[in-house]
């Protein structure tokens, strides 16, 4: 886990320095700058002593970057930007598989002089062009310096774990892991999107567009693989990997569900085994909910069969607990501690260092997030590295690829309208948290989503600006699609998920603390999305594959939870107790939302106000 960073134009040392600099939080244990076409290697303030690399210094035509979180053989070789037989890489992210790839790739005369996986990206590079991503089992985003085909080509992983943003223009490319760091680069502007900025006010934000908060500044998106061709400038961006949810209707049948709840938990601990691969700690995310307690249930299982190095002696959790606040998980967390043994640790997260770091968190994520969640899992965040735990593995995606949100059960009603599992699944509504009008409303919304989506706009607008405002549209599926629970978990997975990941990265990484997550090996998600929805939902238990998976497993108590609270913060509480004041007089003293002609003297509920005080904060971060 790193930071990358790299420009196919005009640079100097200074620049390259300051976008350094500014990913050094991504990287702090080594430093790394190579000019192209030449490929001459540098060494900047953060290099190891083992390399005796010249200080960077001058103009350049070209260079890559990196920032280097070593998890993966930690020594000198496999430091970064990394070359091989004239190609260049700067790689972030763990490719789970490696060994295996590594072997394949011997078979087939390519050597080694390192131990870890970066080498293997790039000697599959050369082997297999631009499918060696097709052999990869793992999270990433890396760029490679191809010299014969003079181009750069760029990936990201299939479900958008790691971060790429870019900037192009004719025959300059620059890209980087972070927004703040590309905006160094002297050729990037630094605008604000308008639109942008009014989208995010009425939808909350939107991590799957290519476009984000800053003009000029794109995505890549997951899956997705980027060629930039130096000699002409153009830059062609596809997609390499993409589920086909299945659709069916299926009556319900035991025998299959038995087989698809082995599977499933075949393919998860497969996933937990390949994701405690670590040279360092690794300790675990523990809300007390199914996904993340199952990460700790697994892994504590498997050390009792043998010796995981990266667990060590005793497995480390860290999670954020709330007292006497109805957000509060704490008696579920206990009860994984008291099964496993595990060494737990908690913070609360307080709403008054919420407000010292407002700021500090919003130029951590580059663009505003939606709720106050996001400080939680910060705070969190903070907890790792005080403990010698470098590595976490997260529930993140349990829910999507199992059917764990209560919307799934109307949505599946909606696809079995009037036949045998509607009838059964109908009177249900409650027991998983949703209620016939949800069901009614999802209903309704599928029938006018258009419709539904303009009267929702201007609800959340009307009041809000001193002007109107034109429609925009949220842009993605999944407000959209309500046709099968499967359909509309994959739109999730690619617009709602990317938005937690890319929270869940700039947390992480903002204290040198790599995140992994189980859920999202791409196995599993294949298989996962490959399980009709009533084996997902049934009798009215949603995420009903996941706990059929892990019978046996799990505590009974915490495996058929019925309250499902999704990480929340007492948000409104925190309102209600001092929040709002300090929101409502930040607001009133942005010069950004002057600008936007927004309506400060307007009575705004919690969400929107966060909304409006998060885009203060970034724009005072970012001086806008």
């Amino acid at each position: 886990m790193c930071g990358i960073f790299g420009v196919i134009g005009e640079t100097n040392s200074q620049e390259l320095f300051e976008v350094s600099k500014t990913l050094s939080h991504r990287g702090p244990d080594d430093e790394g700058f190579c000019s192209i076409p030449d490929l001459k290697q540098f060494r900047g303030n953060d290099t190891i002593e083992e390399l005796s690399f010249p200080v960077l210094e001058g103009k350049f035509r070209a260079s890559f970057g990196h920032r280097r979180l070593s998890i993966i053989d930690l020594s000198p070789n496999s430091h970064q930007p990394m070359e091989k037989n004239g190609y260049l890489l700067t790689f972030n992210g763990e490719i789970y598989n490696y060994k295996k790839v590594r072997r394949e790739l011997e078979s087939l005369g390519r050597t080694f002089s390192s131990s870890g996986d970066t080498e293997v990206v790039i000697s599959a590079y050369i082997q297999w062009g631009e499918k060696c991503v097709e052999h990869f089992n793992g999270m990433w985003a890396f760029a490679i310096w191809d010299p014969i085909h003079r181009i750069v080509f760029a990936s990201r992983d299939r479900l958008g774990i790691k971060p790429f943003v870019y900037f192009h223009s004719g025959k300059y490319f620059a890209f980087a892991s972070e927004q703040k760091a590309l905006l160094k680069f002297s050729h990037v502007p630094k605008q604000v999107n308008i639109t942008d900025a009014k989208r995010y006010l009425a939808w909350g934000m939107q991590n799957f567009f290519e476009e984000g908060m800053f003009e000029g500044v794109k995505r890549l998106l997951p899956a997705n693989n980027l060629v930039f061709n130096v000699e002409s400038g153009k830059l062609t961006i596809y997609e390499y990997w993409k589920i086909t949810p299945n659709t069916e209707n299926p009556s319900y049948d035991e025998k299959r569900q038995k087989e698809h709840s082995e599977r499933f938990k075949e393919l998860f601990t497969e996933a937990v085994k390949l994701r405690l691969t670590s040279d360092v700690k690794v300790g675990t995310a523990l809300s007390g909910g199914i996904d993340s307690s199952s990460n700790v249930y697994m892994i504590n299982e498997l050390t009792k069969k043998q010796a995981i190095p990266s667990i060590g002696e005793s497995q480390y959790t860290f999670s954020a607990v709330y007292g006497n606040y109805k957000a509060d998980e704490s008696k579920w967390i206990d009860v994984v501690v008291k099964d496993t043994n595990i060494h737990s640790v908690k913070v609360i997260p307080e709403f008054s260092n919420l407000m010292k770091n407002i700021e500090k968190l919003a130029y951590i994520h580059d663009e505003p997030f939606d709720s106050t969640s996001t400080y939680a899992q910060w705070s969190v965040m903070g907890l790792p590295r005080k403990h010698g735990v470098t590595v976490t593995l997260d529930g993140q995606g349990g829910d999507e690829i199992a059917g764990g949100y209560p919307l799934y059960l109307p949505i599946m009603l909606t696809e079995n309208l009037f036949n045998t599992t509607f009838f059964r699944e109908f009177r249900n509504l409650k027991k998983a948290n949703a209620s016939n009008y949800l069901f009614f409303r999802t209903l309704m919304t599928r029938v006018f989503n258009e419709f539904s989506q303009r009267v929702y706009f201007k609800r959340i607008t009307n009041g809000l600006f001193n002007h109107k405002v034109d429609f925009i549209p949220y842009g993605g599926r999944s407000k959209a699609e309500f046709s099968h629970l499967n359909s509309r978990a994959c739109s999730d997975m690619r617009e709602e998920l990317v938005d937690l990941l890319k929270t869940a990265d700039r947390n992480a990484m903002s204290f040198s603390i790599e995140s992994r997550f189980p859920y999202l090996d791409h196995r599993l998600a294949e298989y996962a999305m490959s399980v009709p929805a009533v084996y997902k939902i049934h009798d009215g238990w949603t995420k009903y594959l996941s706990r059929r998976a892990f019978q046996g497993l799990l505590n009974e108590k915490i495996l058929w939870r019925k309250d499902k609270l999704g990480f929340p913060t007492p948000q409104l509480e925190w309102f209600e107790s001092g929040f709002e004041d300090f929101c409502k007089k930040y607001i009133s003293n942005s010069a950004f939302l002057k600008v936007l002609d927004v309506n400060l003297n307007g009575t705004f509920d919690h969400r929107i106000l966060w909304r409006l005080t998060n885009l203060a904060a970034w724009a005072k971060a970012f001086d806008f």
